[in-house]
């Protein structure tokens, strides 16, 4: 969840890489922690946590991303370490893109698939919705195997449900209302 705090963070760190043109080093190493983020909520929940130690906190951030980001955010991280804000560091991450999303005219589309959508599969979805949005689109894709087949697509409040699950919920809706006939009169 974004907060008041995350997005003045956010807006530092990019005001500082604007300055010293840094900024796409900036925006790699804010998608390579929301990357990781993302897909470790076990190292979401330490770095939430208030329980867990500083230090440790500290440990964990330097054994991943030392020598892996721009010396720009090494010293962010430092900055976020010293001021005890390392537990804002998803809320930052998550603020910082959604505030280049908006700068960049990006619309983000989270995709849930029952099988993972092959290159080709991708590019058609995004040149799609490209052009039903009229923006540039950024795929967050999942598999969800409780789909069963098809896709359901969320760019931000409206849902395209291609499911399986849907479309034979469509069916049995339709199959259960009663059938109107047309009794032609002679």
């Amino acid at each position: 969840m974004t907060t008041p705090v995350a997005r003045r963070y956010a807006q530092a760190l990019y005001a500082q890489a604007d300055q010293t043109g840094h900024v796409a080093a900036v925006d790699a190493d804010v998608e390579l922690m929301r990357d990781t983020l993302g897909h470790s909520p076990d190292l979401r929940r330490v770095m939430e946590s208030p329980v867990v130690s500083r230090e440790k906190k500290q440990t964990i951030l330097t054994s991943l991303f030392s020598g892996k980001v721009d010396k720009q955010m090494d010293t962010f991280l430092s900055l976020l370490i010293e001021k005890d804000r390392i537990e804002d560091i998803p809320a930052i991450v998550e603020a910082y893109q959604a505030m280049r999303d908006d700068q960049q005219n990006v619309v983000v589309a989270k995709v849930r698939t029952a099988q993972a959508l092959a290159p080709d599969e991708s590019a058609q979805l995004q040149k799609a919705l490209a052009s039903q949005t009229g923006g540039n689109v950024r795929l967050e894709t999942q598999v969800d195997a409780d789909l069963i087949g098809g896709m359901i697509v969320r760019v931000g409040d409206t849902v395209y449900d291609g499911s399986v699950r849907h479309q034979l919920q469509t069916l049995r809706d339709r199959f259960a209302q009663p059938a109107t006939s047309t009794i032609a009169l002679n």
